[in-house]
């Protein structure tokens, strides 16, 4: 059966609005079933991800994986390597929310990683911000400890921005011959402030089992295809696979499950029988994802005003928003001073040339000018000529030039006189609103200036941790194309490392009795981490490193040094097992049992692990050793500016090593502080890294 996804009634028109060039992103992907649905409408897949090594056969099989990424692990990467899109879609895992799974939701015990990969979509939408969403999961998913999962699910959907609506839909409501039923979960970005969304209506169901079968069923719909497991009679109530078939009892087979699943006739599986039908109970149905498909299409193309409207929605968090600060008051200042280790300013100072941010590059120059009576006659570049400086009608002033490209070296630039763009009132203005600002807000005096500048994006590549590119002189020495890094003291405390499951290092808990697991990992809040291993110190158990949870990371550790992961392990350790107020990195040394020799070399090493950290690593991506990050600019609590560069490497790594604090983070989120048993017995335990630079500077 060759299903078509638009109707007869459609015209050329109505489809190509339906189709208007979207992009979408397919997440634990399985065998492409959001795939198919979305790219048969006109729209295309940007980045997909699955890790099962079997479904990626299928996948790339049926898909040509070249034009786009194909990601094994969603859990490896950051929101901001994604690609931009308009719609995210994802079949996320329902094992943890089916009876199949026996339904343990966020907490899936040592498998935890299948109900907590939820967050790695609402990351996603955080930092990408499409304009709509499409997730799919077991219908159980609703009533699932008693509706309180699916209510902190929409709930945190909420929170991200974008409206939620949801439904129970069935295959057999869109003419295909199989129970299935499935929650689905629209949402787009703007919040509830937008108009109503309807799922699509149902259709009549004319296409029946007879017709799988090419010959008379005793039933018109199917079972759910079920994942696996063995075949059940077809008296037994358990039976998902059999059918009477022309008095006949007949098995679904592959091609009778593809067609169940509305898969398309060339659609091919490269694996086993048993793999495929594995396959095919975990996909989505094909047609039911394109009616909700098209009605999300419809809505976008309806509501485009709106969407675009949000698009350009200027609410940031108060880290972003001192990003964009500290460029205005470079613009300003031109001159910033090198910072000490109290972050006071030196008598050293860099006069910046050019900024570079995103697309455009800003010359700062001083320029001189004269004046008619109808205003500005000429600009001289330098100061080199000595007869325009004598000249009583040239006058001097600070100038930047903005160009279009990022060596401002072609293009017509725009030319603005430095007090024009930002004064020292407006500047104490936004520095006032940062400490005012909650979660995110907005500062107009900021969407103004940037919106003068045509900057739209502050942000550098996703695989650096540039903020900024600076090109400065010092002692007339020059400097060019110095990335740079912004940390913002300013109501907050900055991130050095943020926490993810790449962060997570695996320990070996050792002499204590399996029965104990259940009674540890039942100990709740507060302070549950810290209790859990004094009771495993109490039960006469230790925990032992083995490794990083990420092979990539801990290659990283190292490449800083190759004691690194184990030292960071007892770190780790110790501050797990204290949570003091006082998680200073450097005190958690102080705590260690070691000779003075040997603390002093394990202070170094950290010294190098905390510049690697602040201006080259990123968890999960291979690092080759070198950073093109090379500076910090620090925002202080007062809005001053302070510069830290790797030419003073000393005082950089000082500062930075005793600013850099522990932080615990979420524990469910990144499956870490719950002994799990593996398949050979042994028991383990996951702490988890997360470093913050302290509110206030020390």
């Amino acid at each position: 059966m060759n299903l078509e996804l638009f109707s007869a009634e459609d015209s050329d028109q109505d489809i190509e609005k339906k189709v208007n060039n979207l992009k979408f992103i397919d997440l634990f992907a399985g065998i492409g079933g959001f795939h198919l649905a979305l790219s048969k409408l006109g729209a295309e897949c940007v980045f997909a991800s699955e890790k099962d090594k079997f479904a990626r056969q299928t996948y790339e099989k049926n898909f040509d994986t070249k034009d786009f990424d194909f990601n094994d692990d969603i859990r490896k990467i950051s929101g901001e390597q994604i690609p931009d899109h308009d719609i995210l879609c994802a079949g996320f895992p329902c094992q943890p929310f089916s009876q199949a799974g026996l339904k343990k939701g966020f907490q899936d015990g040592e498998d935890s990683e299948r109900g907590n990969l939820f967050f790695c979509i609402l990351d996603i939408l955080k930092q990408k911000k499409p304009k709509a969403f499409i997730l799919e999961n077991v219908r159980h998913l609703i009533k699932h400890d008693n509706g309180k999962t699916f209510a902190t699910i929409q709930e945190l959907l909420k929170e991200a921005g974008y409206s939620v609506h949801y439904q129970v839909l069935k295959a057999s409501d869109y003419n295909i011959p199989q129970l299935r039923p499935r929650v689905f979960i629209v949402g787009f970005r703007g919040g509830e402030d937008l108009p109503p969304f309807h799922f699509p209506p149902k259709v009549p169901l004319t296409y029946t089992m007879s017709d799988i079968f090419g010959e008379p069923c005793e039933r018109e719909v199917g079972f759910t295809l079920r994942v696996g497991g063995k075949g059940s009679k077809i008296d037994d109530r358990r039976n998902y696979e059999f059918y009477r078939v022309n008095g006949e009892v007949k098995r679904v087979g592959i091609d009778e499950a593809k067609k169940m699943m509305a898969l398309p006739d060339d659609f091919e599986f490269p694996v086993s029988q048993s793999q495929a039908m594995k396959q095919l109970g975990n996909s989505v149905c094909v047609e039911v994802v394109s009616k909700v498909a098209e009605s999300v299409f419809s809505y976008i193309n309806n509501n485009s005003e709106l969407l675009e409207v949000d698009m350009i929605e200027t609410k940031r968090n108060k880290g972003e928003l001192s990003e964009m600060y500290a460029l205005l008051k470079v613009i300003y200042d031109s001159i910033i001073s090198y910072g000490d280790l109290k972050a006071e300013p030196t008598d050293e100072v860099i006069n910046v040339m050019k900024i570079h941010s995103g697309s455009k590059c800003i010359e700062l120059k001083e320029m001189f000018y004269s004046l008619d009576n109808d205003g500005l006659v000429d600009i001289y570049e330098g100061l080199e000529d000595e007869n325009l400086v004598e000249n009583e009608n040239i006058f001097r002033d600070k100038y930047c030039l903005v160009f279009d490209d990022n060596d401002g070296t072609e293009g017509n630039p725009r030319t603005y006189k430095s007090s024009n763009i930002i004064t020292k009132s407006e500047l104490i203005h936004i520095v006032d609103k940062l400490h005012e600002g909650e979660k995110t807000f907005s500062i107009d005096v900021i969407d103004n200036k940037f919106r003068l500048l045509g900057i739209e994006e502050t942000k550098g590549k996703s695989n650096e941790k540039n903020d900024t590119v600076l090109s400065f002189s010092e002692k007339n020495m020059p400097y060019f194309n110095q990335g740079t890094s912004i940390k913002s003291f300013i109501g907050e405390s900055p991130s050095l490392l943020n926490a993810s499951r790449a962060t997570n290092f695996i320990y070996e808990v050792i002499g204590l009795d399996a029965k104990y697991m259940d009674e540890i990992n039942n100990t709740a809040n507060p302070g549950k981490i810290k209790k859990r291993i004094a009771k495993i110190e109490e039960l006469g158990g230790t925990l032992k490193f083995v490794e990083c949870e990420n092979p990539i990371y801990q290659s990283t550790l190292k490449k800083v040094d190759s004691d690194m992961p184990h030292i960071l392990s007892n770190l780790l350790l110790s501050f797990y097992s204290k949570q003091t107020s006082g998680n200073r990195l450097s005190k958690h040394i102080e705590n260690q049992d070691l000779d003075e020799t040997r603390r002093e070399e394990i202070v170094c090493r950290l010294k190098d692990f905390v510049k690697a950290t602040m201006l080259g690593i990123f968890p999960s991506v291979k690092w080759d050793g070198n950073a093109k990050t090379k500076a910090v600019m620090l925002v202080k609590d007062n809005g001053d500016l302070v510069f830290y560069h790797t030419n003073k490497e000393a005082v950089l790594k000082d500062f930075f090593y005793q600013q850099t604090f522990f932080e615990t983070a979420s524990s469910g989120k990144h499956g870490f502080g719950n002994i799990y048993r593996e398949t050979n017995g042994k028991l383990f335990f996951k702490l988890n890294l997360q470093l913050r630079l302290a509110s206030k500077i020390l």
